[in-house]
């Protein structure tokens, strides 16, 4: 499949930052690799469930993707230093059988500093919607117990959240789409 550039979109914060998200590209490898080694530790942890820094095969997998099956939205912007950095990503895979092709794990990390000023919500609404047009039927995933900003953010846009009864430290997510392009 063709890069979806089609789904990139500029943006303005509400503090006034000028934002561009668009789907990752194979020759954003430095760029991801940068992104991800500068998130706290706690910030990765949330994100991958454990302490684990992702290494240099894991980091260019998930920046050549294969559209059809998944999709990485990336958050750039201009920051102190003058250079253009990512902020945040959020990303779907689908399942890999005919049975589980219509439901995607989804993800999503912000850095740091860029935590609690709207990019979140506005990079999920642009994969929730990305997702729909592609033809998915649910999203879901899990995130700790604890992760009051996932579960805010999931419960503001419309996700079932439930403990897992298998796993106290987790809960599952999950939102069922209506697979057209009719979100808000």
């Amino acid at each position: 499949m063709d890069y979806p550039g089609h789904l990139s979109e500029d943006f303005q914060l509400a503090d006034g930052t000028q934002c561009r998200i668009r789907p990752i590209r194979a020759n954003d490898l430095a760029l991801h690799t940068d992104f991800v080694h500068h998130l706290s530790p706690a910030t990765g942890f949330a994100r991958l469930l454990s302490p684990r820094i992702p290494e240099e095969p894991e980091l260019r997998r998930m920046t050549d993707v294969d559209y059809e099956h998944e999709l990485a939205l990336i958050a750039l912007a201009q920051e102190a230093d003058g250079k253009v950095h990512e902020v945040g990503v959020a990303r779907y895979v689908r399942g890999d059988t005919p049975e589980t092709f219509d439901t995607a794990e989804f993800a999503i990390v912000i850095a740091d500093a860029w935590q609690h000023r709207g990019l979140a919500e506005k990079l999920m609404r642009r994969l929730i919607a990305a997702a729909e047009q592609a033809g998915v039927k649910r999203l879901a995933d899990i995130t700790l117990y604890d992760n009051r900003g996932m579960l805010a953010l999931a419960r503001k846009l419309g996700f079932k959240a439930q403990r897992d009864p298998g796993d106290p430290n987790v809960t599952r997510l999950r939102l069922d789409l209506r697979g057209d392009s009719g979100r808000a």
